[in-house]
């Protein structure tokens, strides 16, 4: 994988969970709104890790089709 799609992977939850910590740890937020942040916390990073690596699976199968008909006309 390259640099810029671990970033794009890892860097979006870990400001999610950066947040969600400092305000749980602050008190803001408590109680079945705290549950319910995390939750959506833990569902949106999932979401959003899930769209990058499809784009990036989708990108690179794609090359490897236009890879596989240049050979095939190339032939």
């Amino acid at each position: 994988m390259k640099a810029e799609l671990i970033l794009k992977v890892v860097l979006p939850p870990l400001i999610i969970f950066a947040i969600l910590v400092a305000l749980t740890i602050s008190k803001v937020i408590s109680g079945w709104s705290m549950y319910i942040l995390w939750i959506l916390g833990f569902v949106v990073a999932n979401l959003m890790v899930t769209r990058v690596t499809a784009k990036w699976s989708y990108q690179q199968r794609k090359q490897k089709r236009l890879q596989e008909q240049k050979k095939g006309q190339q032939k």
